[in-house]
Order: structure tokens, then C-alpha cells, then sequence
């Protein structure tokens, strides 16, 4: 479990850094990109393929229960998101990309799921 807390905690630092939300640093370009294609590594590892392996029934659902988890927090972050930046007036298309993607893909395994079953 600690290498999962220090893998999370390094992309929260790499995001942060790439954020850079209080404007503490100006990185050149090349950081920037450096910082862009490390994050990108880190979510993929931390996303895809960080501790998925087969197990048993037990191990089953608590992937399925963190899985779910981190679906709301993410739909719920981005809803908040694109309600914050439409009253503003400058919806972001990505935020509501990303929410009718993980929406459809969600109606559609479920969809996949009942009919396999």
C-alpha cells in the first residue's frame, strides 16, 4: 500500500506543478513538456495498470468499490468545474468531453455487461 500512497502522492505533486495554480513558478517549455509527459506516464501507470491482477472474490470488490468511487468524485469534480467556468461564461469543451465520455462509456459496459450475462 505505501508504493499506491507514493505513486498518488507524485501525481498530485506533478499535477500541481504542471497547475501551477498560485503562479509561484514560471517554467520554461521544455519543463513544461517534461512535466506534461511525466504526469501523463504517471496517470496511465497509476490508472491502468497499478495493482490489477487477478484475485479473489474479496479482492474483486474492493476494486469495484474503489472504481466507483473514484467515478463520482471524478463526474462530481467536473460537473463542478463546468458549472463554475459556465457561469463565468468560458465552459472548458474538454470538461464536457470528459463527462459524456465517462458517462457513455459507463451506459455502454453496463449495457455490455447485462447482455454477457
Amino acid at each position: 500500500m505505501i508504493f499506491e500512497y507514493l505513486v498518488a502522492s507524485l501525481l498530485v505533486m506533478l499535477l500541481v506543478l504542471l497547475g501551477n495554480p498560485f503562479m509561484f513558478w514560471m517554467p520554461s517549455m521544455m519543463t513544461t513538456l517534461v512535466l506534461v509527459v511525466v504526469a501523463v506516464l504517471v496517470v496511465i501507470y497509476a490508472g491502468l495498470i497499478l495493482r490489477e491482477r487477478r484475485g479473489d472474490e474479496r479482492e474483486l470488490l474492493h476494486r469495484m468499490l474503489a472504481s466507483r468511487a473514484a467515478y463520482l468524485a471524478g463526474i462530481v469534480v467536473l460537473t463542478i468545474a463546468l458549472l463554475l467556468q459556465g457561469i463565468r461564461g468560458e465552459a472548458d469543451p474538454w470538461i464536457a468531453a470528459t463527462l459524456a465520455t465517462m458517462v457513455l462509456a459507463k451506459v455502454v459496459a453496463r449495457a455490455w455487461a447485462n447482455r454477457a450475462r
